[in-house]
């Protein structure tokens, strides 16, 4: 899809520029500045392709006139165009770099004000008119829903989210500024990751339309919106009618959810990402007013000098989240093309295809986690990166409590059905005996940890690094004593299928990575050659200089000259 895209003849008539202003729909990863606030416009804005002109929609719509600002409300504020590079807003107090701004024309001290502060005065007048109503599991206050916020959220809280899912970014950046929100603090979450509607009507079907986590079109490689007629990503929840096979993206059927969200919510059911697979119905009410988090859990003091050793041993945690999401990128290495490439010919079994892949594997693994070294609790020396890191994110989540057990709120549906289908699953023999409470919290962290990220990767998705995770993970929780050979099969069939993944890339990826290494080593050895022959044209200037000039005796006479007097001083030869 291209960086700008039509939609349909709506367009405006502004002040601030000469030509009409369409509706356009802008890919974020394009980076098209607004020439209002300066920031990044993303999904709806008003544009003149001709000049590169591009205004937010909500920039485009703001007020000419504000009566009664509460910082300034005996005169009025107008919008205008500043041609000063940077000001001071009266409200926030920060240095702005904005094109729009409001000020005041009767007043000798040049009351300015910003395009955000302006932006959020309109917000706080439209929330009067608004009672939090929608209930969202992971947070402890009532959410509102706000179809047009004045900008697009920097960090989406949704416990469980697209927002750094692979493929995601076209079905966020159609409703960047549809967000659920929170009026007693900072929370808010996409339009698209939050709880929306179980089942709607709209005019687009004839049949009620239930929302899905993923739906996959049979028969077909591709998938469509059967509203907007564009691509899906099959990976993202979408309404869907079974009966007929018709799918809808949620933003295509947005004008009915708006009126859901509008009207009383009594008796409609919401439904979260994931609710689809962790069915368990919940049990017990969780209880979300403990500031108990998952960092608190690893600190416990319940857990026994040999297990805070296995721990810290094992995996690192701190403060700061650099470095968590290394190597994260789906791709070829080129030492891995290199030895496909190699040993191709000889992958005749598993055992081949496994000990390629995963040649690293069992020496991470090992040294981490080796039985031996473990029953002592003498520390023994391994680099971090031997270590699995938990993310910080991971850190800050509440814990609630489970059937007995603790563990981050966003994890609690998971363990529930863990529980109901493997009640058994924590009672596996230990060398060292019983494996505290505290201890199993922090392993049935990690297995669910595990399941959940299984359930949201696709295959496409799968990296070595994350094949190694989930492998470490299960190892841990396997000497922990938890039975978990109905997760360590199906990883072995993953694995072969990933091995085959990969080698399929022989026949696509590895060639086209090739293919453009061999062009930018051209183009070197292109542009170097042409400075060998310029290097070459100079040095042969140099070689000719005695024989083209006019008179070789001048040359030779100063060239003696300077010979001589190379090692004098100017004084010298002056006086």
């Amino acid at each position: 899809m291209g960086p700008i895209r039509c939609e349909g003849q709506e367009h405006i008539e502004h002040f601030s520029h000469q030509h009409p202003l369409p509706l356009v729909q802008i890919d974020p990863q394009h980076h098209i500045q607004c020439f209002a606030c300066q920031s990044l416009c993303s999904g709806p804005a008003y544009a003149c392709t001709t000049c590169e002109y591009f205004l937010h929609k909500s920039c485009a719509e703001l007020p000419h006139e504000i009566q009664q600002h509460p910082a300034h409300s005996f005169h009025p504020l107008f919008l205008r165009v500043t041609h000063y590079w940077s000001f001071t807003c009266n409200i926030c107090r920060k240095a702005k770099k904005n094109t729009f701004i409001y000020d005041c024309k009767q007043c000798s001290n040049n009351f300015q004000m910003c395009v955000k502060c302006c932006h959020e005065y309109l917000l706080s007048l439209l929330l009067i008119f608004i009672k939090p109503s929608i209930k969202y599991r992971y947070h402890d206050h009532l959410l509102c829903f706000i179809e047009e916020y004045y900008d697009h959220i920097e960090h989406c809280k949704a416990f469980d989210n697209y927002c750094h899912q692979s493929g995601a970014s076209y079905d966020l950046h159609h409703t960047p500024n549809s967000l659920f929100l929170c009026m007693n603090c900072d929370f808010k979450i996409h339009f698209i990751c939050g709880p929306l509607p179980s089942t709607i009507k709209h005019e687009c079907h004839m049949h009620p339309l239930n929302l899905v986590d993923s739906v996959v079109e049979a028969n077909s490689d591709e998938n469509y919106c059967d509203v907007c007629e564009s691509e899906r990503n099959p990976q993202i929840r979408a309404y869907y009618c079974e009966e007929c096979q018709y799918i809808a993206h949620p933003y295509c059927v947005i004008s009915e959810i708006v009126k859901v969200f509008k009207g009383d919510l009594a008796g409609v059911e919401l439904k979260l990402i994931g609710e689809d697979f962790w069915e368990q119905p919940q049990e017990e009410e969780w209880d979300m007013s403990s500031s108990f988090t998952l960092r608190d859990l690893l600190s416990s003091n319940e857990l026994d000098e040999i297990e805070k050793y296995r721990l810290r041993r094992c995996f690192k945690w701190d403060k700061s989240s650099k470095g968590e999401d290394e190597d994260s990128k789906v791709e070829v290495a080129d030492e891995d093309i290199d030895e496909i490439i190699t040993r191709y010919p000889f992958f005749n079994q598993q055992e081949d295809l496994t000990s390629f892949f995963y040649k690293d594997l069992d020496r991470f693994i090992s040294k981490a986690l080796q039985m031996e070294e473990l029953k002592s609790i003498t520390p023994v020396k391994i680099g971090n990166k031997e270590k699995l890191v938990i993310k910080s994110t991971d850190l800050s989540l509440k814990i609630v409590r489970v059937q007995g057990y603790s563990i981050p709120v966003t994890l609690a549906p998971i363990l529930q059905t863990l529980l109901h289908k493997y009640p058994d699953i924590s009672s596996g023999w230990t060398w060292y005996g019983d494996t505290t409470p505290a201890m199993k919290n922090i392993c049935f962290f990690f297995l669910c940890k595990v399941r959940k990220s299984m359930h949201t990767t696709r295959f496409a998705d799968i990296t070595k690094n994350l094949l190694r995770d989930w492998y470490y993970y299960l190892h841990f929780l396997r000497y922990q004593g938890f039975r978990i050979d109905f997760l360590m099969e199906p990883l072995t069939k993953v694995t072969r299928a990933f091995a085959g993944l990969q080698l399929a890339r022989l026949q696509t990826e590895v060639p086209t990575k090739l293919n453009k290494k061999i062009v930018k080593l051209q183009q070197k050895i292109a542009k170097l050659q042409e400075e060998i022959a310029d290097l070459e044209a100079k040095e042969d200037i140099c070689n000719k200089l005695f024989e083209s000039s006019s008179d070789p005796k001048f040359i030779k006479d100063i060239f003696r000259e300077g010979a001589e007097l190379k090692w004098k001083t100017v004084d010298q030869v002056l006086f």
